[in-house]
């Protein structure tokens, strides 16, 4: 059964994303606590990127901080700070941050898989 919670997100870690280059998660809501979404904070550092992938769920994520060439219905855009992508299951996406500064990322997948 779940129940109502409060967590600090200072209190989560930060892990590499093996598949990625130079991405790490920050997995803040997950199956273990809820049955709808999983949340996590992704961090992109300058020069790396979450490949081009698809999901079998939607994926929901909203630039916290930074800007970066996202990958969308097959062309490259720029997103930045206060803009949101949503990528419906199976559509194919991706993010290079090719700036100098990081990108802070927060995502939501639903349903969960």
């Amino acid at each position: 059964m779940y129940q109502t919670i409060v967590k600090k997100i200072d209190d989560e870690k930060w892990v590499k994303n093996p598949i990625h280059r130079e991405v790490y998660l920050n997995t803040l809501l997950d199956e273990n606590e809820n049955q709808n979404v999983i949340v996590r904070l992704a961090k992109i550092l300058p020069g790396g990127e979450i490949l081009p992938h698809t999901h079998k769920n939607q994926e929901t994520f909203y630039f916290l901080e930074g800007e970066g060439s996202v990958l969308i219905n097959g062309e490259r855009k720029r997103v930045k700070k206060g803009e949101l992508v949503n990528a419906p299951a199976g559509c194919e996406h991706g993010i290079l941050n090719d700036t100098s500064e990081e990108i802070l990322l927060y995502c939501v997948f639903s349903p969960i898989q």
